[in-house]
């Protein structure tokens, strides 16, 4: 399955035009840092895998379910049939950390004035190892708001969804906003060697990142957005095996967006969907250097069924590299994609193949 329902998200994907692009109306194009990869025939597979690949994070990390929660992001678990998916699980573990919050001790007897509001929370996860929740009512208020913070350790957390938790993250709120049928927030969130491992991959998480999230209930689904900026003390990222059979380390560079809207139908007739747009510069240890991705138009796909083979039949992403050299991969309406490389920066493709996308996951 390829959209962020599934634990390996398939991100990568496509152009449509028969051009590397780029230029200027044949004018002089500065040449891009020295610190890009040299893309050529030698190493397009592995920036293929390694653009493809470094999206996962900010769409594949499982969605936690640490403890009952009345919130949206609980809605969407309902909505999501397939354990430990849907909807970007960094989106997820934002609007997780303030389910949390909500379930703090609060309320006090009439009359009595309320304490300095920081409050500490442990909780069991469902097979193993636990959660310890701190959230810092920074305006004393009972409620989340702008300005509160919360900081989130796992030890040996195992949610019964295929993954065991270690490390931490905080969250700063900047705004929020929340009702019955919607719930909107901005923020920024940090890792501190927060790792996930199942029995094939592992993810190992520092640095940090902003954040918009927002989850709207409609008559005919969930529709939830998730965005993600890389901030400017950058981000980096350990992957070690798994269905992408790819282990790097990515250094998102400051500025290195993902956003990934994800709509789950809960109505006879109306199809699912997912739009993933990613843009910025990433380096790759495996490649020795750094690669700038691009999208347009974002990638989509549309289902029906949450447990078939879904990949995207529509969308663009280029890989660019030193001197102008370019890798792109094309969405077709079938399990294949088109891969088409440029190899001396003179705008034109000097070869192309077509590869299932199944090969990215190899």
């Amino acid at each position: 399955m390829w959209t962020s329902r599934s634990r390996y998200t398939a991100m990568a994907v496509a152009v449509l035009a028969a051009a590397c692009g780029g230029g200027d109306d044949g004018g002089v194009v500065a040449p891009p840092p020295s610190t890009l990869v040299q893309i050529s025939a030698a190493n397009q597979d592995t920036v293929a895998r390694a653009s493809f690949a470094s999206v996962m994070p900010f769409t594949s990390v499982p969605v936690l379910a640490t403890s009952p929660s009345q919130g949206l992001a609980t809605k969407a678990r309902a909505d999501d049939s397939s354990a430990g998916s849907g909807h970007g699980g960094l989106t997820q573990l934002a609007l997780r950390s303030v389910e949390f919050a909500y379930k703090q001790p609060t309320s006090m007897p009439a009359g009595m004035a309320r304490p300095l509001a920081q409050y500490n929370e442990t909780y069991a996860c469902v097979l193993s190892g636990t959660t310890t929740v701190t959230w810092d009512d920074k305006d004393n208020s009972g409620s989340v708001s702008p300005g509160d913070t919360l900081s989130i350790s796992f030890s040996q957390c195992n949610d019964d969804l295929g993954w065991t938790f270690n490390g931490g993250m905080g969250m700063a709120i900047a705004t929020y906003a929340a009702t019955e049928a919607v719930e909107d927030l901005t923020g920024s969130m940090t890792f501190q060697s927060l790792t996930m491992v199942d029995q094939e991959a592992s993810f190992s998480m520092n640095g940090g990142v902003g954040f918009r999230i927002n989850a709207t209930q409609t008559a005919s689904g969930l529709d939830m957005l998730g965005s993600f900026t890389v901030a400017s003390g950058g981000l980096t990222v350990a992957k070690q095996g798994g269905a992408a059979g790819l282990s790097d380390t990515f250094a998102y560079r400051a500025g290195y967006t993902v956003s990934d809207r994800d709509f789950v139908s809960s109505a006879p007739g109306v199809p699912s969907w997912e739009v993933i747009t990613a843009s910025g510069d990433f380096g790759s240890q495996a490649l020795g250097g750094d690669l700038s991705l691009s999208t347009a138009p974002p990638f989509r796909s549309v289902y029906t069924d949450p447990y078939g083979d879904i990949f995207p039949t529509e969308g663009q992403l280029i890989a660019t590299g030193r001197d102008n050299t370019k890798l792109g991969l094309t969405a077709t309406q079938t399990v294949q994609v088109r891969m088409d490389m440029c190899d001396d920066g003179d705008n034109t493709w000097e070869a192309s193949k077509m590869v299932n996308w199944d090969w990215l996951l190899q």
